[in-house]
């Protein structure tokens, strides 16, 4: 940042956010974002017992969040040129809250479909802004801001399952084990809202919305980010959805099934908070990718080959690749956006897609399921789609934008715009 620009924003009295500040609001953010839909697979034995569900139905319980996170990305794109990208996300973290909330009074599958679709705009929405968010507010750390957020990801629906058995014996049922998550989303929403003023009014907020945009759906570069997440989409949510149920109908108790899921979102945090920092470093993100993808089939063939003997290093291993995947995806997406505008649409665009496709996944288990009377047939499936996944990989060479390839992006920033940033203070 230029003295002249320093000088400018003192004038105006504008005082930027400290980055640790940034870091630690992302943070919070990403704990929340997916606590809600965490909370549900330990509990759908208990959910199902009550409101009479097959496994089709208690599969849709995750597909319409995915769904609906999917559908959220054109409605947010318009809602942030109207507003701005800051107060959109104050609106999407209360559309998050109040969907949590109405699980209070979940007394049909009518009421937790409404509730998943609210969800999964909010969850959507904030998952759309977020890159652009960190690329423009932090880029000087678009690899450590994004691992922290995927991570806290990661470990609320962690937190969220470990915790969803014991908060229902204790809050006496499964409803509010699931609403007491609307509360913590309300907090962060207020978080968000007093910081808002100061997030919002950075000139290089009030300029980005002027530049001319291109869109992304006639790139190719966009287009293969696009598919790869709607593959790891596929693979990941049927991981989240259908853990912790497959290994109890396994034989296992509820408890360890519970277990097992959990450990599955924990060894992600390992790879989330690991990985994405060291882009900051380099500029090839394909062997990261390669070894990440690799720990999926490799935990995929173990659920397959020897469900029950290789139980936890082939959940370990499935986690671990499913983090690392996710998180350098949506490096990828900051990689290839030249500025805020172009992060945002690119990853409206594969919000909007990758989700809606990645949608099939649970519901694929859940079908295959029916047909079946088993597991095996959907995790088998699941392993072609993870070698399908490690087949594009060598197409996201360093440098390559969404028109022509970019030229090379120096290593310690590889997100960094021209534009001053109110984190670099």
């Amino acid at each position: 940042m230029s003295v002249a620009t320093k000088a400018g924003r003192t004038a105006a009295g504008f005082r930027p956010l400290p980055a640790w500040l940034l870091l630690l609001t992302v943070t919070v953010i990403g704990l929340n974002l997916r606590a809600g839909m965490g909370s549900i697979p330990p509990l759908l034995g208990r959910i199902s017992d009550d409101l009479r569900l097959p496994a089709t139905a208690q599969a849709l319980l995750t597909s319409a969040q995915v769904i609906f996170i999917g559908l959220s990305a054109p409605a947010v794109r318009r809602l942030a040129a109207r507003m701005g990208a800051e107060s959109a996300t104050a609106v999407l973290l209360g559309a998050l809250s109040l969907s949590c909330l109405m699980r209070f009074q979940a007394t049909s599958i009518a009421v937790l479909l409404v509730s998943a679709a609210l969800a999964g705009l909010g969850m959507g929405g904030v998952s759309v802004l977020m890159p652009g968010l960190i690329a423009h507010h932090l880029p000087r750390l678009p690899g450590l801001a994004t691992g922290l957020y995927s991570t806290a990801m990661a470990g609320g629906v962690a937190l969220a399952a470990w915790t969803a058995g014991p908060l229902a014996e204790r809050l006496g049922g499964w409803r509010p084990a699931l609403g007491a998550w609307g509360v913590a989303a309300a907090l962060t929403a207020l978080a968000w809202l007093a910081l808002l003023p100061r997030l919002s009014r950075t000139p290089a907020a009030e300029a980005a919305r002027e530049k001319p945009r291109r869109s992304p759906w006639k790139s190719a570069t966009a287009r293969w980010i696009t598919l790869y997440t709607v593959l790891q989409t596929i693979v990941g949510f049927s991981g989240l959805a259908w853990i912790a149920p497959s290994y109890v109908e396994r034989g296992l108790p509820a408890q360890d099934g519970a277990a097992l899921f959990s450990l599955f979102q924990l060894v992600q945090l390992v790879a989330m908070l690991t990985l994405p920092p060291i882009t900051d470093h380099t500029r090839d993100r394909r062997p990261l990718l390669a070894v990440s993808l690799a720990c999926v089939a490799l935990g995929l063939a173990g659920m397959v080959a020897a469900p029950a003997a290789l139980a936890i290093p082939a959940v370990g291993l499935f986690g671990l690749g499913i983090g690392g995947s996710f998180s350098l995806g949506l490096v990828l997406i900051i990689d290839a956006a030249a500025d805020r505008d172009e992060a945002t649409q690119l990853s409206a665009m594969v919000t909007l897609v990758g989700y809606i496709g990645g949608a099939s996944g649970p519901l694929m288990l859940g079908l295959l399921h029916d047909l079946t009377g088993g597991f095996d047939a959907g995790y088998a499936t699941l392993l072609v789609i993870s070698l399908v996944i490690l087949c594009i990989v060598p197409v996201f060479r360093p440098g390559r934008g969404l028109g022509s390839p970019l030229p090379a992006r120096p290593a310690a920033s590889p997100g960094r715009t021209a534009e001053s940033s109110p984190g670099e203070g």
